[in-house]
């Protein structure tokens, strides 16, 4: 499943299927939440890498991440975002696996490189003064 943000509040999920996703009560924004606790242009949730960052676009009623206020912060999955007076828990894998499919670390499957493997080191030049 996408990731997305889960109501704990009567307002809507909201699922993250773009980049970078616009939340407030303009009608232009991606995700509108009509209420008076939240600003025309309330704020910004972006992915990076494995991870979403939300950004308060200088909101009134600002934006909470599992309770502290922040102009911007990490979201991971399982952490509360309250966007004025809506809840949500962060849900999913931003890169979109499954449970199933754990991600595989690169790195970890390239056989480490051995120095100077079937290389013989040239000779060097002693050029120290007697």
């Amino acid at each position: 499943m996408p990731a997305h943000l889960l109501s704990l509040s009567d307002g809507p999920s909201i699922q993250i299927d773009k980049p970078i996703l616009l939340i407030g009560r303009h009608e232009e924004c991606d995700v509108q939440l009509n209420s008076k606790k939240i600003s025309r242009l309330h704020c910004v949730v972006a992915q990076i890498n494995d991870y979403f960052v939300v950004k308060d676009l200088g909101s009134t009623n600002g934006v909470r991440i599992n309770g502290q206020r922040v102009a911007e912060g990490k979201l991971v999955p399982g952490d509360e975002l309250q966007v004025g007076n809506f809840k949500y828990q962060v849900c999913g894998d931003p890169l979109g696996r499954s449970k199933e499919q754990p991600a595989v670390d690169a790195f970890k499957a390239v056989p480490p490189i051995e120095a100077n493997q079937g290389k013989e080191e040239p000779e060097r030049e002693d050029n120290s003064a007697d």
